[in-house]
C-alpha cells in the first residue's frame, strides 16, 4: 500500500508536503516526498489531507465506556478551568454507586470495552494504556481486537481489602492474554488506596518483568492531605465505605515526594494527572525519567487549578496526553484533547502538541520503537485528517485549528 496526500506528518520529522508513505505487510517502509508525475497504481492518493501516525491515548479507562454522562464532575466543562476543583470524593462516591449497579457483569464490561475500542478507532486512537480493575475480562476482549493495548492491572490494596492483594496483583500481572496487540502492566492505584506493601509489590514485578507502571497521582488537593496527614475529604470518603485502616501510619510526605520514597521514578513509570505539583515536585520528576499523563478535558471538568504541563516540558519532563474515562470525559479523541489545548494556549508549538498525542504518548508506554511516528520499521498504524479549506496554510496549526475528524483509520496497515 502507498499513501499519498498533500501532506505527511511523520512527527519524528518536519510535515512533507506532497508527500508519500509506502506499507509493506504491516510495517512503514518509506516516507518520502512524492516524485512529479508519479504514477504508481498502487497509489491510494488521500487529496488535500494530512496522514500521521494513529493518536496514542496514553491514560483511558475503557470498562467505564457505558458510564457515559452518568456521573459528570461538578462544576463541568471547559469554562470551569481553575475555577476551584469540585468534589472529587464526591464524584468517587457517585462512580461507585453506578459501578456496583452493574456488579462485575461479564458481558456488561466486555460490551463497554468493546464500544470504548470503536470509539477509540473512530476518533483515530490506535493506541492505548488502559486501565482495568478487572483484566480477566477486559484483556480476552483486547486481545482480540484492533487496538493496541498496555493493559494496565489495578491493584487496590488497603484497610480490609489488603488481605487480597496477592490475588489481585497475580491477575494485575498475569500475561496469559498477551498479543500483538496486548501487553499486561500494572497499576497501583493510587497513594491514597494502596498501602506501601502494596505499591512496592508492584514497582517489584514492574521492575522484574520489565512492565510498564502506571499511577494515579497528585490528582486532588485531597491527596496531600491523605499523605502528609492521615486525613481529608478522601480518608473520609474510604472510612465512609469501611475499607481506611484506622492504624495505617501515613507517611508525612506529599504524593510526590512519596513516590520517590517508594522507588517509583522510573523510565517505566507513568504518573497519571499529576495536577498539583510544587517547584520541588518539578525538579524532582524532572530527574525522575518517569513520564506524565495529563488529560485536559478532564482536568477542566473538575475545575482544577491550572496544569502546570508547560512548565513540565521546559524542564524536560516527557508530558504526554490522555482522555481519562467517559464518566469525566465527552470522548475518548486524542485530536480532541490537542484542539482543546490549542485553543487555551497559544504560547505552546503545534509540534509540541502533535508529539504529546503520538510520539510522546508511545514514549511513556514503551512503545516508542513500535508506534507515534512515521518511521521505516514502525508499524503502519496510520490516520489520515482532510485539511480545512478555509484552515491555517500550516499542516500542523490546520489539524489542530480544524474541526474535521479522521476519515481513514489503519492499524498495522490494515484499514479499520
Amino acid at each position: 500500500m502507498i499513501l499519498k496526500a498533500k501532506y505527511v506528518i511523520p512527527v519524528s520529522a518536519p510535515p512533507i508536503e506532497n508527500g508519500l508513505i509506502e506499507v509493506h505487510e504491516s510495517q512503514v517502509v518509506e516516507v518520502r516526498r512524492a516524485k512529479r508525475h508519479e504514477s504508481d497504481p498502487s497509489i491510494v492518493d488521500c487529496g488535500a489531507a494530512v496522514v500521521l501516525p494513529g493518536f496514542v491515548n496514553a491514560h483511558t479507562h475503557l470498562e467505564l465506556t457505558h458510564l457515559a454522562g452518568k456521573v459528570p464532575p461538578s462544576p463541568g466543562g471547559p469554562s470551569a478551568l481553575g475555577a476551584g476543583p469540585a468534589d472529587f470524593a464526591g464524584w468517587l462516591r457517585r462512580l461507585l454507586v453506578e459501578m456496583r449497579k452493574g456488579g462485575d457483569d461479564v458481558e456488561m464490561v466486555a460490551d463497554s470495552v468493546s464500544a470504548g475500542e470503536r470509539f477509540c478507532l473512530e476518533a483515530g486512537v490506535t493506541t492505548v494504556g488502559d486501565i482495568t480493575r478487572l483484566p480477566h475480562i477486559t484483556r480476552p476482549v483486547l486481545g482480540c481486537g484492533r487496538l493496541r493495548v498496555v493493559s494496565f492491572g489495578e491493584v487496590i490494596s488497603i484497610g480490609t481489602l489488603r488481605e487480597a492483594l496477592d490475588e489481585r496483583l497475580q491477575a494485575a500481572i498475569d500475561t496469559s492474554n498477551n498479543s500483538a496487540r496486548l501487553t499486561a502492566a500494572v497499576s497501583p492505584h493510587a497513594p491514597y488506596t494502596c498501602d506501601r506493601r502494596a505499591i512496592r509489590a508492584c514497582r517489584e514485578s514492574s521492575a522484574t518483568t520489565n512492565m510498564p507502571l502506571c499511577m494515579h497521582l497528585a490528582e486532588t488537593p485531597d491527596e496531600e492531605g491523605c499523605t502528609l496527614h492521615g486525613s481529608g475529604a478522601l480518608v473520609d470518603f474510604l472510612r465512609s465505605i469501611g475499607v481506611w485502616d484506622e492504624s495505617v501510619k501515613h507517611p508525612r510526605l506529599r504524593p510526590i515526594e512519596y513516590a520517590e520514597d517508594l522507588g517509583l521514578f522510573s523510565p517505566r513509570t507513568v504518573f497519571a494527572h499529576v495536577n498539583y505539583v510544587s517547584d520541588s515536585d518539578l525538579g524532582r520528576l524532572a530527574g525522575s525519567k518517569a513520564h506524565v499523563a495529563y488529560c485536559p478535558r478532564t482536568h477542566a471538568a473538575f475545575g482544577h487549578a491550572p496544569h502546570r504541563f508547560r512548565e513540565m516540558l521546559a524542564v524536560g519532563i516527557n508530558v504526554c496526553v490522555g482522555t481519562d474515562s467517559l464518566a469525566s470525559n465527552p470522548s475518548l479523541s486524542i485530536l480532541e484533547e490537542l484542539r482543546y489545548l490549542r485553543r487555551m494556549f497559544e504560547d505552546i508549538t503545534a509540534r509540541q502538541l502533535t508529539e504529546m498525542g503520538t510520539l510522546r504518548a508511545a514514549r511513556a508506554l514503551g512503545m516508542e520503537n513500535t508506534v507515534g511516528s512515521l518511521e521505516p520499521g514502525k508499524q503502519a498504524d496510520i490516520v489520515v485528517v482532510p485539511l480545512q479549506a478555509t484552515g491555517p496554510l500550516d499542516p500542523l496549526e490546520n489539524l489542530l485549528r480544524g474541526e474535521l475528524g479522521p476519515v481513514q483509520v489503519y492499524v498495522a496497515g490494515q484499514q479499520t
